[in-house]
This record gives structure tokens, sequence and C-alpha cells, in this order.
């Protein structure tokens, strides 16, 4: 009996994807949006793609239908965000009646079904809502049904108006195609948080795909897919910074003066900290900036920073007592944090693994450490994107760079990116830093045996 409870469980979360953290609808919505895309991409007739959506909103049906009173009995909720089957059927929905486009014409198309498809079902104007009252499996299902007609009715119209072909005009395909901006993607996301450099991943396959890393265009795509690492720190971290921006908004209350505020207020400690941290940072990448860039060129250079990433991690998780909270954090530590950042520009040299190490060798508590890494990344990401472009705009006017593959490569990296940002505050407290630290090595081992064959 308890199989069978975990089964349909499985079956109405998409095999897992409705336990994923943060928007689990989301998730739910992604196969039948890929599936569409893939049936365009291979030119498929129009008949058997709308034949193969058509199942898809069937199968979703049924098993939400059949399955997901089992989720509501086990966990005692009349809509468990797990169930995400209704999502995947209401989403196969909207693409019900577009058939087979042409190539340039699939992004566009699948990116605005699967956005009208959110946007009615967060909104849930009306009689949407209403349905939502129908019991058990029903209700669930009706709602995103209606949502997914919506969201068909939507996309058609962009369709007979030609809106989706204007928009094919900024899908270019080189010098990044979509599936490796994709693939890059969820490289970023994966590495960005993980202590094991995302820069040098990102190196090592933009060299693997046949693309020049140290181009302007590559430099700013890989800095479009760590704004979408920023958003996973927002969404995954969402309770400490607003509790933080709480206690920065009360800076009154803890006196008038700079000094004793600074001392007792910890959101303005934490603004001092972080401002003091990305200076650092900044005027480090600033001298030593063509020497940065320079580097991307060389994958000699990124096997060796990732065996210096490698005995950074190794050292740090012998580091057992590590009490320090944020309040008794110094001017001193934010500034060797801030050095620490700055090395990471290297690629090899993990940013999150880089900055979690060097606070947690000063002796601050494991979980501070990684909040306090994580914060300041957003500054110094969007920071560093905010000049990438500035530098780069005339070129993005110009329509040389594939807007839709920065898109793409964007979104990607954030869902990635809040599944890897659990698991390395999952692995960040329990002192598992080793394991990254031994996957370093075998790459780099295997990067520099490559090169010296």
């Amino acid at each position: 009996m308890k199989n069978g409870l975990i089964t349909k469980r499985l079956l109405t979360s998409c095999f897992g994807l409705g336990w994923l953290p943060a928007a689990p609808g989301t998730f739910g919505s992604l196969p039948p949006a890929i599936i569409f895309a893939l049936l365009c991409y291979f030119q498929l007739p129009s008949s058997l793609t709308i034949t193969v959506m058509a199942g898809l909103v069937l199968l979703g049906a049924v098993i939400c239908v059949l399955y997901s009173p089992a989720a509501i009995i086990a966990t005692g909720k009349n809509d468990p965000s797990e169930v995400v089957a209704d999502e995947f059927a209401g989403q196969a929905i909207t693409f019900l009646a577009i058939g087979t486009l042409p190539s340039s014409q699939i992004l566009p198309a699948a990116l605005l079904g699967f956005l009208f498809f959110r946007l009615f079902d967060i909104t849930k104007p009306w009689p949407i809502k209403k349905l939502e009252k129908f019991p058990l499996g029903w209700g669930i299902l009706l709602d995103d049904v209606l949502a997914g007609i919506f969201a068909a009715i939507a996309l058609f119209l962009c369709s007979r108006f030609g809106i989706i072909e204007y928009l094919s005009k900024f899908v270019i395909h080189k010098p990044i195609i979509l599936l490796q901006a994709a693939a890059l993607g969820a490289i970023q996301g994966f590495t960005e948080f993980l202590p094991v450099s995302s820069s040098g991943h990102l190196v090592l396959f933009e060299k693997i795909f046949g693309l020049k890393p140290h181009t302007a265009e590559m430099l700013l795509f890989d800095l479009t897919t760590h704004l979408g690492t920023v958003a996973a720190i927002l969404i995954v971290l969402r309770k400490s910074i607003l509790s933080w921006l709480k206690n920065l908004l009360k800076f009154r209350q803890y006196g008038d003066n700079p000094i004793q505020i600074y001392k007792r207020n910890p959101g303005v400690h934490f603004l001092t900290l972080a401002f003091i941290t990305t200076v650092v940072t900044v005027a480090i990448a600033l001298v030593f900036k063509d020497y940065f860039e320079s580097a991307r060129a060389s994958l000699k250079t990124v096997a060796v920073m990732w065996l210096l990433t490698a005995t950074l991690l190794l050292i740090t998780d012998y580091r057992k007592k590590t009490r320090l909270g944020l309040r008794q954090l110094g001017i001193t530590a934010a500034i060797i944090i801030g050095i620490a950042q700055a090395a990471a520009i290297m690629p090899g040299i993990s940013r999150s693994g880089a900055t979690i190490c060097a606070a947690i060798l000063i002796g601050l508590h494991r979980r501070w450490a990684l909040e306090y890494s994580m914060l300041i990344g957003v500054v110094a990401i969007m920071g560093a994107t905010a000049v990438e472009f500035a530098e780069n705009y005339n070129k993005i006017s110009a329509g040389q760079m594939p807007l839709a593959a920065f898109a793409i490569g964007a979104v990607i990296s954030c869902l990635v990116g809040i599944v890897a940002l659990k698991l390395l505050i999952k692995s960040s407290r329990k002192a598992n830093l080793k394991f990254f630290a031994f996957y370093c090595y075998i790459l780099a081992a295997f990067v520099l045996v490559y090169l010296l064959r």
C-alpha cells in the first residue's frame, strides 16, 4: 500500500519535478514546452505535433484526476504544490493550435507559450480561480486547463498577427547556437554555487564547443548566465534577504551615532562589510583586468587554478571550530574576503569556494559564511554584468549578439542554480567540501594530461 502511495505521488509530481524548491509548477510546465520545441525542430508534420501534444494533455489530466487525491491525503492540503501533472496538461494545451513552425520561430513560440501559461496560471483571472472549488483532482486540474486555453488563444493570436515571426528576427544561431546556450546555462547554474569554478567550466566547454571564451560576445554571455544565478540566490535566500532589509530600515532605532548603528544594527553592519568587500574586489579587478581576461584563453591556467581551489577546499574542511556570527565579523575580515573574491575572477578559482573558505578560515560559522558569500555575490555579479554590457552595447544594438541564446542561457542557469545552491547549503554545513576538492583534482588532472599529450 505504501509503495502504491509513493508511486502515485511520484506520477503527479512528474517524477519529482514537483518536489524541486521554489515554484514547482514552473518545472511541471517545462517538459511540454521542450517536447513541442523538439517536435518543431525535427520538422514533423503538424498533425503529428498536435496529436503528441493532445496525448500529453490526456496523460497529465488522467494522472492528475486519478492520483492527486493520494497527495492530498498525504500532505493534508487541498492543492499540494508537489502536484504538477495539472501544469503539465495545461501547458500542453497551449501548443495545440500551433502545429509545426519554421526553425527560426520555434524558440519565440515555445517561450511565449510558456510565459503565457505561467502568467494565467499564477494570476488566475476570472473564471479560472472559481474552478479550484471542484473536489479532489478535478479542482486541481480544471483551473490549469482553462489557463492553458487562455494561453493557447494568446499564442494563436501572436502567430496570426506576425508577432512570433517578428520575434524570430532576434534569434541568431551563431556564434552561440541555442542548444549550446542551454548547455552552457545549465553548466553555469550547476557550477556557480558548487565550489568547482563556474568560469573554469564555461571556458572548458566553450573550447569543446569550438567557441572563443576570450571574445567580448562570450564574456557577455557568461555574465548573462551569471544573472540567472543571481535570481537563484534571491529565490533560495529570500527569507534572509527580507530579514536583513527589515533590520536595515530600522537603523534609527539603534542610536544616532553612525558607529553605534554600525555595531548594533545587523543590517547596517552587513551592508558596511559587504560594501568594503565589494570595493576591494573592484579595485583588484580594475588593476588586473587585462590579465584576468587573457587568462580565459588558457586551459593550462584554468587547470592550475582548479588545483588551487581543490587544495583550499581540503584545508577548509579541516577547520572544525567556526562559531563567529556576522555581527562579530570585522573590517579586516571583509577585506580578506574581498581579496578572495577578486582572486576568483581567475577562471578555475571558484568564487563561492574562495569566499566561503576565506570566511570559514577566519572563523565565521559555516551557515553565515555561505550566506555572506552568496549575498555579496549578487552585488559583484550584477556590477560586472552592467560594466560588460555598457562596454559591448554597440555590438548588442547592432544585432551581432544572439539575444535568444542569452535569454535561454539565463533562464536555465537560474533553474539549475536553485537546485545547486540547495546542495551547497547542505554540503557546507556538514563539512563535505572535500568531495568537491577531489572533483577539482580529477578534472585538473584530465585537462593537464590532455594538454601534455
